[in-house]
C-alpha cells in the first residue's frame, strides 16, 4: 500500500513539473515569437504541441484520480 503511495505521489510530482514547465514553454514561445517575428504558421504548430502536451497531462491527472478513488474504495 505505501508502495502505491508513493508511486501515485511521484505520478503526481511529475504532472506538476510537466504543466509548469509546459506553461513556460509557452510564454517562451510567445516572446520569441513577437521577439524574433515567427510566421502564424510556425507559431500555430508550436502552440499546437504545447496544447498536446496539456491534454497529455489531462489525461494523465484523470487516470491519477481514479487510481487515487480506486485505491480508497477498494
Amino acid at each position: 500500500m505505501a508502495d502505491n503511495d508513493e508511486k501515485l505521489s511521484r505520478d503526481g510530482r511529475r504532472l506538476a513539473l510537466v504543466s509548469v514547465a509546459g506553461a513556460f514553454g509557452f510564454m517562451g514561445i510567445e516572446f520569441a515569437g513577437a521577439v524574433f517575428g515567427w510566421p502564424n504558421q510556425i507559431m500555430g504548430l508550436l502552440e499546437l504541441g504545447i496544447c498536446a502536451m496539456f491534454l497529455w497531462v489531462m489525461i494523465q491527472a484523470y487516470k491519477l484520480w481514479r487510481a487515487r478513488r480506486n485505491d480508497r474504495n477498494g
